[in-house]
């Protein structure tokens, strides 16, 4: 292989899992033609050692590696991309590891699948060849025997003719008789101490004597797999448990995902149904009860108890094709609560779909890559492309899985909360898709939590709408359901109205009076506009305090916050709530469907918030009061005169750097103007300081700044000071160069013609670091600004061939050194761009350094 192949094979290689790459990107990386790159890919793909991915542009990613726990041998374990993940991957390690595997131990209470588990090791190892097809698998269940260990003991280690009464011949015990297989010693808690501490000499050694004879030591090369009932520590000495490296603990039926405890019933169906060749239809009532059957039998009992219902059901429908398994058919003295997922219909003669995973696989792929650019760069254009990979995965959704009780709750949630509950009659389209992703514990190999502070700050409505629907449906995976959390936020974006600024919440008695209100405004309304909190009539209200104060926390209520309440105790709400607002608030105590829908429709419109609140104490008649808020919460209020616009982008960027207990809180300019010419110094009172795109020319009380000063060496100092307390000096350096950016990347947007600003001001930022470096210097923000625009419209100008080929030499010695820096510190960006820095573009940069240096 070529060594430029090799390159581009490694280079794809070193992608992470889930991650793609184009040609043009890999062409970049590797400093090589586009057409040599493209021809290696397409070898590499002939040889089967990457993967192409078509579609537009093409993409490259490396061949998946199956992992052991794929492996079919595992792979109808229910749960083994699940809650038994983890212990599948632990048996497959222990049968793989050189040179003889490692023993293991299995617990759990009975019937939680132990034995199975057991034997799926042993077919897994046969598999992978780590022992012979006709290894032998032998089996000792040591409670059968507890009360007699000498019995035992001549079973496992075998006996020589006269070793007791009875011993007429020789004979060779279990051990001998699994050499070269796999002993399962299923409730070894029952092993006698003696008998524990021979086998676990064996473990040692590999050897061991038979009963009656000291002498002659037999060999024998056995895997262990052991299993208990018992809290090991408790009935296994200490040096027997050193002995056994793996140990797997498995879950109660109970305790399975409800995806796992529907899949159990449905193949413990599909046997039965095989068994008597008919079709059976289980009632949603007994779906109902099996999923929720908590005994201590576990998944041993409720295979008896669904053999005993089809053998009921059986009778009753003797002579019919089908059998229909009613309540009346289950056994049980008590039934839980009716929870519907429902029915399931098992037919003998039907095929399961195919469905093609590797295309699939593909398209998971190229969502996980979406999520990840999104991360790094949130812009419309990312957002919508994300969506769309997203939505693409609609045309592999299995019609039989929506026939599935899991889908049956899904979809039964999403229309209640969803559609109903907030109003987004238009959405029902992305419940299959979510489902799908739901079903298969998709988990996207990117930065979730990094994901989420994106999701949070720009799309905060879509996702609480999304929160509040995962906060109903059963967990599966945690990982996976925090992760589809966002996806699906990221798909609600197209329906919600991220421009809505006020925040509204109905808190009512009754079960369903709120919600249901709620429900009738958002639909009328189109939108999410309002949340509700339900009370019931005998609840105490600090539970309903509770939950207010938890909805209101996640939100912005800078703007303005709306409370509607019914009449009665639930007036106290104000008070207990006012420490979480951070702007004013409107309580109207009268909550009624007219009411609501007027007040939404006017939030809709985005109406200033004094002017609501006047209509509202005009208007109705009832108690309404509005109450002006300031921040409870120490804050730094940002406030620009052109609009709230790149206030809120400077506060976004404040918010990474400040501990959770500062707020940092857009203005508008208007409403700050009336608040100082007001003198409402209350408004101030826990502010830190106020950053203005202007200057404030009256006396007021409170500390101030225009955000342009920050770029001299004087406002930084001062920001410097009002900020020490709560930032690191790395900090504060950081959060100066982000402000920086920002400013300056609005100006060079504006003049240049073809290339991203946001990579090259990242260029520039290294280059500025690299001089400061070299030269000990700390250039304050003015300087810098002057440099990012220069810098970045001299790499463009000599990408384009704009600039003076004069041959510049330099006049001393201090510049002849320059000179030599610069060549070193551009030499990256002459790489990456093709370009070669000229002495008079040197020269112009000595021009804007040498007063410095």
């Amino acid at each position: 292989m070529s060594k430029a192949k090799e390159r581009v094979l490694k280079e794809v290689q070193l992608l992470p899992d889930g991650m793609a790459i184009d040609t043009r990107d890999l062409a970049q990386k590797l400093s090589l033609s586009r057409s040599v790159v493209s021809h290696y890919l397409n070898q590499l793909v002939k040889d089967n050692k990457i993967q192409k991915i078509a579609e537009r542009p093409v993409k490259w990613t490396k061949v998946a590696i199956k992992s052991p726990n794929k492996h079919v041998s595992f792979e109808d374990v229910i749960g083994s991309n699940g809650s038994l993940r983890k212990a599948v991957e632990q048996l497959s390690a222990a049968a793989a590891y050189p040179p003889n595997g490692l023993n293991v131990l299995i617990t759990g209470n009975s019937g939680v699948g132990k034995s199975f588990l057991a034997h799926k090791l042993f077919s897994y190892s046969k598999k992978i060849g780590v022992i012979s097809t006709k290894a032998p698998y032998i089996v000792l269940n040591c409670a059968n025997y507890a009360n007699n260990p000498e019995l035992i003991s001549s079973m496992l280690f075998g006996y020589v003719q006269g070793a007791f009464t009875g011993a007429d011949t020789a004979k060779d015990g279990l051990l001998k008789e699994a050499n070269g297989g796999y002993l399962f010693l299923d409730e070894v808690h029952r092993l006698s101490s003696e008998n524990q501490e021979k086998l676990f000499s064996f473990i040692d050694s590999g050897r061991f004597y038979k009963m009656g004879d000291n002498v002659h030591p037999q060999k024998s090369k056995v895997r262990l797999i052991m299993a208990t009932t018992e809290t090991p520590e408790n009935v296994l000495l200490t040096t027997f448990l050193r002995r056994i490296p793996v140990r797997i603990n498995l879950p109660d039926y109970v305790a399975r995902p409800i995806d796992e405890r529907l899949e159990l019933i449905n193949t413990l169906f599909v046997n039965e149904a095989h068994k008597i060749n008919k079709k059976i239809i289980v009632d949603k009532g007994v779906v109902s009860t099996l999923l929720q059957l908590n005994h201590t039998g576990n998944i041993g009992y409720l295979k008896n108890t669904i053999k005993v219902s089809c053998a009921a059901a059986y009778h009753d429908c003797y002579n019919s094709t089908t059998i229909n398994l009613k309540l009346k058919n289950l056994e049980l003295e008590a039934l839980p609560e009716f929870k519907d997922y429902g029915e399931i219909i098992v037919d003998p003669a039907k095929k399961e779909p195919f469905i093609p995973q590797i295309s699939l696989e593909q398209k998971l792929c190229n969502i996980t890559e979406s999520l990840k650019i999104l991360e790094d760069n949130y812009t419309d254009e990312n957002l919508n492309t994300c969506r769309l990979r997203i939505q693409a995965i609609n045309k592999f959704i299995n019609k039989e899985s929506l026939k599935s009780g899991l889908h049956v709750q899904h979809q039964y949630l999403f229309k209640n909360i969803i559609i109903k509950q907030y109003g987004l009659n238009k959405t029902d389209y992305l419940e299959p898709i979510i489902y799908l992703l739901y079903e298969r514990h998709f988990k996207p190999n990117c930065d979730i939590p990094k994901l989420k502070e994106v999701i949070t700050n720009y799309l905060p409505r879509s996702f609480h709408v999304a929160s509040k629907f995962y906060e109903q449906l059963p967990i599966l995976d945690s990982k996976s359901h925090k992760s589809i959390t966002l996806i699906l936020a990221l798909l609600l974006s197209d329906h919600v109205d991220e421009n809505i600024q006020l925040r509204g919440l109905m808190v009512a008695h009754g079960e369903n009076t709120a919600t249901s209100i709620q429900a009738v405004t958002n639909y009328l309304c189109g939108n999410y506009v309002f949340d509700a909190i339900d009370m019931p009539i005998d609840a105490d209200i600090t539970a309903v305090i509770k939950e207010a104060n938890k909805l209101i926390s996640s939100f912005n209520t800078t703007n303005g916050f709306i409370l509607m309440i019914d009449m009665g105790s639930l007036s106290q709400l104000y008070s207990q709530i006012s420490a979480q607002l951070d702007g004013d608030l409107l309580v109207v105590n009268n909550l009624t469907t007219l009411t609501a829908l007027d007040l939404a429709l006017k939030m809709k419109q985005n109406l200033p918030f004094k002017q609501i609140a006047e209509k509202a104490e005009k208007d109705y008649s009832i108690d309404v009061k509005y109450y002006e808020g300031f921040s409870q919460s120490m804050n730094i209020l940002v406030s620009c005169i052109s609009g709230l616009g790149i206030a809120e982008k400077i506060s976004d960027i404040m918010r990474q750097y400040l501990p959770v207990g500062i707020k940092v809180i857009p203005i508008g300019y208007n409403s700050l103007k009336e608040k100082i010419a007001g003198k409402k110094w209350s408004y101030f009172k826990q502010t830190l300081f106020v950053l203005t795109t202007i200057d404030i020319t009256e006396k007021v009380k409170f500390n101030h700044m225009n955000l342009y000063d920050i770029l001299d060496s004087r406002g930084e100092n001062k920001l410097k000071e009002w900020l020490s307390p709560y930032l690191t000096p790395e900090q504060m350096e950081s959060f100066n160069n982000q402000l920086l950016r920002f400013f300056s990347k609005e100006g060079i947007s504006e003049r240049l013609s073809f290339l991203n600003p946001d990579v090259v001001l990242s260029e520039v930022e290294t280059i500025n670091r690299k001089y400061e470096d070299f030269y000990n210097l700390k250039l304050d923000g003015k300087v810098k600004l002057n440099l990012y625009m220069h810098i970045a419209l001299m790499i463009e100008r000599t990408m384009m061939r704009n600039t003076s080929e004069v041959v510049v030499k330099p006049k001393s010695e201090k510049e002849k050194s320059f000179y030599k820096i610069t060549k070193s510190i551009f030499q990256p960006i002459e790489i990456k761009y093709n370009i070669k820095v000229s002495t008079y573009e040197m020269s112009l940069l000595y021009e804007l350094f040498k007063q410095f240096i």
